[in-house]
């Protein structure tokens, strides 16, 4: 759970997207620079896209180590953000102090 929670706030602030063919989770370091990311987190995105918590937008052109190309952005519906906030706020008692 804390990963879904962590992937939804990262695609919210940060944003994400789907590189290439085979539709690579990248990061967004800089408006067009974009870096890897764990395969984990790959993996969460791409399960949480077939499960409608996220939405794939628009084209945009990106550099990616020697690639550069487009490149589809990674969307947080509105339901997505007001969840992940109410998880947020919820007590975790395996982090009890």
């Amino acid at each position: 759970m804390e990963l879904i929670e962590r992937v939804l706030r990262e695609a919210a602030s940060v944003g994400f997207v789907l590189v290439g063919i085979r539709e690579l989770v990248c990061r967004r370091v800089t408006d067009d620079l974009v870096e890897s990311v764990s395969p984990d987190v790959d993996h969460a995105v791409h399960q949480l896209i077939e499960s409608k918590w996220l939405e794939v937008g628009g084209t945009h052109h990106v550099r990616y180590d020697r690639y550069t190309g487009s490149a589809r952005s990674v969307l947080v519906p509105r339901k997505s953000k007001q969840a992940a906030y109410r998880w947020g706020s919820l007590a975790k008692p395996w982090k009890a102090a």
